[in-house]
């Protein structure tokens, strides 16, 4: 009986692997996968972008507005790994045009996607908006 246990140990544990993997990558919200928020008449839309990219994942955080703003922003990156976790945080001001995305902050991290989560927070003329919000 201890024989067909230990073959079946790697196999169950490579299939809960990638059974998390799996619900990491479906539990990325909308604003995270790189779509357009939903509600395109909002004033002021937030964005994060991970994009898979040769040894790594691109990062951006953007924010796009109807009017022009100034105001600031504050992103924290949490990436996982076997050896871990870190947090790095990026914050400072901007300025968006009318209708243009401008982009808050644009970072290159190795790990696919899945081993990376974002918070962003916009501040603009006393209001607070975090990124998983479609407006301000």
């Amino acid at each position: 009986m201890q024989a067909t246990s230990s073959r079946r140990s790697p196999a169950l544990i490579l299939g809960l692997t990638l059974a998390g993997f799996s619900a990491a990558a479906c539990g990325i919200p909308a604003s995270y996968a790189h779509t357009s928020p939903t509600r395109t008449e909002a004033p002021m839309r937030c964005e994060i972008s991970l994009d898979a990219v040769r040894g790594g994942t691109m990062i951006e955080g953007r924010v796009t507005s109807d009017t022009a703003v100034t105001g600031t922003y504050a992103m924290a990156i949490t990436s996982r790994s076997s050896g871990g976790s870190t947090t790095i945080r990026q914050s400072g001001d901007f300025e968006a045009t009318p209708g243009e995305p401008a982009t808050l902050s644009e970072t290159r991290l190795m790990g696919s996607p899945a081993s990376h989560s974002v918070d962003l927070e916009v501040r603009v003329d006393g209001r607070r908006m975090s990124c998983d919000q479609t407006e301000l």
